[in-house]
């Protein structure tokens, strides 16, 4: 995804410009709570769906219309790699689009980019902070939330284009949902917001899929 907040987050249509285009509201528990955890979990899952996809897949589409696995993949990683050069305040620059795959691989890439990001976060202090990225500026706590958010959309987009649904975790997506709900809400979308309209799914779908159908995707 990208929107001028984040590189995160697609939807139904192209996410060239997703979460990045539009700015987050922010609550008081949106910059109070410590959401690395959180992030942390969501890329521990996306570690566990990138280490079991097989090199037959990398051109598979993607619920991220713009984008196949492997630059789904490429884009994943760069996108955890500016969490992390986002608070070390050096130059974000652009995020790979290509499908190109990595001289170490995907998955050490992303392993790095993993690691990268959360020695960058290290410190508490670091969460109140403003940071500056390219599309605004935010406390820290906000972009951690974002990329968490962004992780965890990613990951649905990977499962589901891979045939790994079930190893998605529904209570790391419930309690992602708030984030999304506060950062994305139903109006307006499509337009110049980069996401669609809110897909209905029944009552009794994953928290998964719920996540999915509030940013406006739908399964390929």
């Amino acid at each position: 995804m990208r929107w001028p907040v984040c590189p995160v987050w697609c939807q139904g249509r192209s996410h060239a410009n997703d979460l990045h285009q539009r700015r987050p509201t922010m609550t008081d528990a949106t910059v109070t709570t410590d959401p690395r955890p959180l992030f942390e979990r969501a890329l521990d899952q996306a570690a566990v769906l990138i280490a079991e996809i097989s090199d037959d897949q990398l051109s598979l589409p993607t619920p991220c219309t713009e984008f196949d696995v492997a630059a789904l993949l490429n884009h994943l990683t760069g996108a955890v790699r500016r969490c992390g050069d986002a608070v070390e305040e050096t130059d974000l620059g652009e995020l790979l689009e290509t499908s190109e795959v990595p001289e170490e691989g995907f998955l050490a890439a992303f392993a790095s980019a993993q690691a990268a990001a959360r020695a960058a976060w290290d410190d508490d202090a670091l969460l109140s902070k403003e940071v500056t990225l390219p599309w605004a500026t935010l406390p820290g706590a906000v972009v951690v939330q974002m990329y968490a958010l962004e992780t965890v959309l990613h990951s649905w987009d990977l499962a589901v284009a891979t045939g790994q649904e079930r190893k998605l975790d529904d209570t790391l997506a419930e309690q992602v949902i708030p984030i999304a709900h506060e950062m994305l809400p139903a109006e307006p979308r499509g337009g110049e917001m980069p996401f669609e309209a809110i897909v209905p799914v029944p009552e009794d779908a994953r928290a998964v899929d719920r996540l999915a159908a509030n940013s406006g995707r739908t399964k390929i």
